[in-house]
């Protein structure tokens, strides 16, 4: 669903990414882990358009995408999350999700009682149910526990329906009863068949619930495959995981 081939970004004489592939295939999930400061998420700031590559392609599907904006890959399909929560606070979990819905529409409108003519109530409360907050529709987004506000960006991520979805440390900061919601969330969305690629320094989530993992260190792709090959990998030990784990 989602490649990247070569991709090297440099910015101000500094080389962040240095010639990295991967892809995402439909029902798939790839972990990508690595140290601070790696490239892991100016990788997914790539890959969705906000930032673009110095060299290298990307393609969702059969598509080249590498020159398209963010705003064009999000109407081909893709989906995104931030590591530092992005919602409004000073509306409720369902107008949130209504803003969200209506930004799938071309020449969407900002207005909240002009998104609520084509986000139904129906459509809302169904992706509140989906990511677990059932009964919040009406909380201001501001009131929300931490990891509610991470349930409710995925709902928004969710509203259009991608077939590509990037999550950028997903479970960054959340207690560990909701690290075990989020787990089971995502890997529901997975399993609709959606290809989904998630930062994420929870090694017990990415271990369990990715099917190919990789890792990135100095910019550099350092190692891909099942989580026993990258787990026992000798390079990937000494330069993230440790030889104890």
């Amino acid at each position: 669903m989602i490649t990247a081939q070569g991709i090297s970004w440099n910015i101000g004489g500094a080389q962040i990414l240095d010639d990295i592939s991967v892809s995402v295939g439909a029902g798939e999930l790839l972990g990508i882990i690595g140290p601070n400061g790696a490239g892991k998420s100016s990788l997914v700031n790539i890959l969705s358009g906000v930032r673009r590559p110095s060299r290298g392609t990307i393609s969702i599907g059969d598509r080249d995408v590498t020159r398209k904006g963010a705003t064009a890959r999000s109407r081909m399909g893709l989906a995104r999350s931030f590591q530092t929560s992005a919602l409004f606070d000073g509306l409720t979990a369902a107008e949130n999700v209504r803003l969200a819905v209506q930004g799938t529409r071309p020449g969407g409108l900002s207005l909240v009682r002009r998104a609520a003519a084509t986000a139904t109530g129906e459509t809302v409360e169904g992706l509140l149910e989906r990511v677990r907050m059932p009964g919040k529709a009406g909380a201001l987004a501001g009131g929300l526990s931490h990891g509610d506000r991470r349930k409710l960006e995925l709902a928004m991520a969710l509203a259009s329906e991608p077939s590509v979805l990037l999550l950028d440390e997903p479970m960054a900061g959340v207690s560990a009863e909701d690290v075990d919601g989020l787990t089971t969330i995502i890997g529901e969305v997975r399993d609709t068949g959606v290809a989904v690629l998630m930062v994420e320094h929870h090694m017990h989530v990415v271990l369990g619930l990715a099917d190919r993992v990789a890792v990135v260190h100095h910019g550099k792709l350092l190692a891909c495959g099942s989580a026993g090959e990258v787990t026992g990998d000798p390079e990937v030990q000494r330069a993230y995981l440790g030889e104890a784990l």
